[in-house]
């Protein structure tokens, strides 16, 4: 089975904030695309908002789980990022929106 994962990336420098919109199927292994995008996003600037936003993507359990984890860590994976940056990441799901109506 193919994964197929579209980034969307608003910048608002000016702002400081920074938003990653994910469409499609996002599973472990794509996950992957995200967390490159997200490191290049704060390598921008230093103490960035970063919004990873799911609620429009079909995302796996597991997926979400490390998505949350990188959010209350304030780190990347290792592998992504060896420097271990702080990162000011917040998510959004789909399950988020429903508990917020």
């Amino acid at each position: 089975m193919t994964e197929k994962i579209r980034l969307l990336v608003k910048m608002d420098i000016d702002g400081a904030q920074v938003r990653i919109t994910a469409h499609g199927r996002l599973t472990s292994r794509s996950l992957h695309a995200l967390y490159v995008v997200a490191r290049r996003a704060n390598a921008l600037m230093h103490g960035l908002a970063l919004e990873i936003d799911v609620s429009g993507a079909n995302v796996d359990p597991a997926a979400m789980e490390a998505l949350r984890c990188c959010s209350q860590s304030r780190r990347l994976p290792a592998l992504i990022d060896p420097q271990q940056s702080d990162v000011n990441i917040s998510v959004r799901s789909s399950a988020d929106a429903v508990m917020a109506a």
